[in-house]
């Protein structure tokens, strides 16, 4: 099967929800009216309360709710095969996603732009708003350690990658300055500095070869580690500095480069007409996922029902959203009628994102998206499955070429010989990032002198026992490690590269079409991350406000300094600690519990102001079904995931607060959506007594 007829399909859908569907909730159910004054114009402070242009604060709006969700969601979910992730975005997108969005952005901008957890005390009252805003703090947490792991993993040991990326900040702060100081805000401004940012973006990815292959590209050469350290100093620099020097003109930038690529991997798709090479179904096993007979190691853990919806996440509905639709962009809407195309439409355009990253991960052969996706564990020395070296004594062969970071990976103390380590087993991403020197004495296809092992045959991953397909030819073009890349972003970024070199004239620029992905899905990533964590740091200041008012004020600078330190330490440990296989479920879960809080909020609002009572299934429809999905998930994960990590000592740590979490999470959304079924029932006796 071909992927023509599934973007059209995708396409048509999308069109007719948009035109019709948000029409009649515009109009019928919320009922905008630009006659209503927003907060950006009542309470305009230059700092946080700024009035926006549509389509700026359009590209900020889609720049900061299109994190990894809806590029890494998909190509997770992927591993059940085509059909449900397809299904379910699509359904999911026009019926759930979208709709939660409009009505909290609406929701927030009618009441001063206040947050979610705010609205949800006004609504729903006190009790139900402390527990709301003790769980909307944790699933920003969460939720940005979830963004954030995937793009350390996609950028630790990439050069070119984190050179494109550490560029564009600059970039943005230079587009800011220009467009607010030198140019007033004018839109002559905006598009002189866009025009000027992109083409400055797209040098740095053509360029960034060249960097890699330079003396500055070992200095480049990031752990996870350090790549962390800095996102982290990244997202509190852009929590605390004004709106309009770095959020804006980032977000509107990455938009721009967001939209434009979105739009040409749909003509590529259209053009290319790939191939889906997964099935439309595949078989689920105890931690393994059978294609069409051959068995593999399962990418994330869990039953069909209801773990794709919490995997495919963001592209189909995400809470996430309700912090950003009533955090930085209810503050920033010049008019209602913008409201429409913000909240809706930006919605769409995301669900559209998740269509375009299934199509292009499902066009990989499904043996090299399994071994991309997935790290298993590979013996030093060859059992039945295969291994590093076929017996102890060749081992021995390391001993002269081995450095002192392959002998860390090997647990080896210094002068130990390699042969110590015959009984051990390691990762396959730690045996792909040994030397080459210490690959090619193993008989590996490695040249010595070269940064990566991205030369390994066939041949070579046999001998290690992971089934290939075209990986090798694909590692070789890209001058990268693909292998045991987990998080999915690069396993996208290879589709997409895939799908680009398929247009005429492209083939020989595989690897810029890579790394171009690369530089595409990280900015859509660090711009949910400075965007989330402003959120969080208003979120928090609004808690740390009731024991000290100054606190509360989020344009007091020791107030947001302090704040912004605590959430962005807190996304950064769980960063640090975990890994995609344990953090992406746990923010699976905890983005869908937070949009169930937010549809348990908008629905009470429609209710209370809406023409009619039945318009309330419009939101009452997609909480029943997200809710009792992800409560389901919230509970299995418990079980059968976080417990059992406690019994680990390697994972009991992580364990213990993965379980605390997210049993304080499953604990906190059924206590709301209690308290808010005992609120509607006081609503509708109200209006009909």
């Amino acid at each position: 099967m071909h992927a023509l007829w599934f973007m059209i399909l995708a396409l048509a859908v999308l069109a007719i929800a948009y035109r019709y569907y948000s029409a009649f909730l515009a109009a019928k159910v919320l009922a905008l009216d630009d006659a209503r004054i927003t907060p950006a114009h009542v309470r305009n402070d230059g700092q946080n309360y700024h009035p926006t242009s549509r389509w700026v604060l359009f590209g900020h709006h889609f720049a900061a709710i299109t994190g990894a969700g809806p590029l890494v969601g998909p190509v997770l979910a992927a591993q059940f095969g085509f059909l449900p992730g397809y299904s379910w975005i699509l359904i999911g997108v026009v019926l759930g996603g979208a709709v939660h969005d409009l009505v909290m952005l609406t929701a927030s901008v009618r009441r001063g732009g206040r947050s979610l957890a705010e609205i949800a005390r006004d609504e729903l009252g006190p009790g139900v708003g402390a527990v709301a805003g003790v769980a909307i703090l944790f699933i920003v947490v969460i939720a940005l350690a979830g963004l954030g792991r995937v793009v350390v993993g996609a950028l630790a040991e990439s050069a070119w990658g984190v050179f494109t990326i550490g560029a564009s900040i600059p970039i943005a702060l230079a587009m800011g300055l220009y467009i607010y100081k030198v140019r007033r805000g004018s839109a002559q401004g905006v598009r002189e500095a866009t025009a000027v940012g992109v083409l400055l973006l797209l040098l740095c990815v053509v360029f960034g070869k060249q960097v890699q292959d330079s003396s500055l590209g070992q200095l480049l050469q990031l752990s996870e580690t350090t790549i962390t350290l800095l996102i982290a100093a990244y997202g509190f620099v852009a929590s605390v500095l004004p709106v309009w020097m770095l959020l804006c003109p980032r977000d509107y930038l990455s938009s721009y480069m967001k939209i434009g690529t979105i739009a040409l991997l749909v003509l590529g798709i259209v053009l290319v007409n790939p191939v889906i090479e997964m099935p439309l179904l595949n078989t689920v096993g105890a931690g393994t996922i059978a294609v069409d007979g051959e068995v593999f190691p399962a990418v994330v853990r869990g039953s069909l029902f209801p773990f794709v919806f919490i995997t495919i996440a963001c592209g189909a509905i995400s809470g996430f959203h309700a912090l950003i639709a009533s955090g930085t962009t209810p503050k920033m809407v010049d008019k209602e009628s913008d409201i429409r195309p913000i909240g809706y439409g930006a919605m769409l355009m995301e669900g559209l994102v998740g269509i375009t990253a299934l199509l292009a991960a499902t066009a990989l052969p499904p043996a090299d998206y399994f071994a991309i996706n997935t790290d298993p564990k590979i013996a030093v020395v060859a059992d039945a499955k295969g291994g590093l070296a076929p017996t102890r004594e060749a081992l021995a062969a390391l001993d002269p070429v081995m450095t002192a970071d392959d002998r860390r990976r090997l647990g080896l103390a210094e002068g130990q010989s390699a042969t110590a380590a015959a009984e051990r087993s390691l990762k396959l991403s730690e045996v792909l990032r040994l030397s080459n020197g210490s690959l090619a004495a193993l008989g590996y296809h490695a040249e010595a002198g070269s940064l990566h092992a991205s030369e390994l045959s066939t041949g070579d991953f046999k001998r290690l026992g992971v089934k290939v397909e075209d990986l090798p030819k694909l590692a070789e073009a890209t001058d990268e490690v693909i292998a045991a890349r987990t998080g999915g972003a690069v396993s996208l970024a290879v589709g997409m590269a895939r799908v680009f070199s398929g247009l005429p004239g492209m083939r020989a620029l595989l690897d810029y079409w890579y790394h171009f992905a690369i530089m595409f899905e990280a900015l859509f990533i660090l711009t949910t991350i400075d965007t989330g964590t402003r959120v969080g740091r208003f979120l928090l200041q609004e808690f740390m406000g009731r024991f000290h008012r100054k606190l509360g004020d989020p344009s007091w600078p020791p107030g947001a300094v302090l704040s912004s330190l605590v959430i962005v330490a807190g996304w950064s440990y769980f960063i640090l600690t975990g890994s995609i296989a344990t953090i992406w479920p746990m923010f699976g879960i905890a983005n869908q519990l937070l949009a169930a809080v937010a549809l348990a909020v908008g629905t009470t609002i429609v209710l209370k102001e809406g023409r009619r009572p039945a318009y309330a299934w419009v939101t009452l429809g997609p909480l029943l079904f997200v809710g009792t999905t992800t409560l389901t998930a919230g509970f299995r994960s418990l079980v059968e995931v976080y417990v059992p990590m406690t019994r680990d000592p390697a994972t009991a740590t992580m364990g213990i607060v993965n379980t605390i979490v997210t049993g304080t999470l499953l604990a906190c959304v059924v206590a709301i959506l209690a308290m808010s079924g005992r609120k509607w029932l006081e609503i509708l006796r109200a209006r009909t007594g």
